[in-house]
């Protein structure tokens, strides 16, 4: 695929960052951007292990990502994935210090860009802005693990398909088949029959 954005990576930074934190004035963006390098993400690398203190805050510029947990037995969940343009970091004061409950790591390759997250926070805090990143990035969290529980509890498999589908077409047409049925709760087996019954 290529580069979403024909500039330098400085101004696909200052881009990404006016998109991902709209409470934030120009100036914040400046304060901010020097904290960011670019980093190029392979296919399948791991960006944070499971049991790991995650300390980066993450800006997606071009590639997917997921955020999944492992059983003792190997097996992992997808449970989020984040694609261009996303901007995540830990929120909570035990996201922040303690070991962390799920790993993160690429499906597709790419370019990603990383600060040390209390550093960022620190810069906004200085400028009156972290509160409502804060509370903004955190609505949405909540608001798609409750959607999500709603949905693996409430609706068939197919069900879940077609309105991942109709919320996401992006991730839908993006996300491996075998990620998207762990993440819907279905074996690949099963989500390759429900999209041959949907087409």
């Amino acid at each position: 695929m290529p580069p979403a954005y024909r500039l330098d990576p400085p101004d696909v930074l200052t881009t990404l960052l006016s998109r991902a934190l709209p409470e934030c004035t120009t100036h914040g963006i400046a304060e901010v951007a020097p904290l960011f390098h670019r980093q190029a993400v392979a296919r399948g690398a791991g960006l944070l292990a499971q049991g790991q203190v995650w300390r980066d805050a993450v800006l997606v510029e071009q590639g997917l990502l997921r955020l999944y947990f492992v059983r003792h037995d190997g097996r992992e969940f997808n449970k989020n994935f984040f694609v261009d343009g996303a901007l995540f970091c830990p929120l909570t004061p035990a996201m922040c210090a303690e070991a962390s409950l799920f790993a993160i790591g690429a499906i597709d390759g790419g370019f990603v860009w990383r600060a040390d997250s209390a550093a960022m926070r620190s810069r906004l805090e200085a400028q009156g802005l972290w509160q409502a990143a804060k509370v903004r990035m955190l609505d949405r969290l909540i608001t798609h693990k409750l959607q999500r529980e709603h949905d693996l509890l409430t609706l068939d498999g197919r069900r879940r398909y077609e309105v991942f589908c109709h919320r996401e077409p992006v991730l839908a047409q993006r996300v491996p088949l075998n990620h998207l049925a762990s993440y819907l709760g279905l074996t690949d087996v099963s989500l390759s029959r429900i999209r041959r019954q949907t087409r």
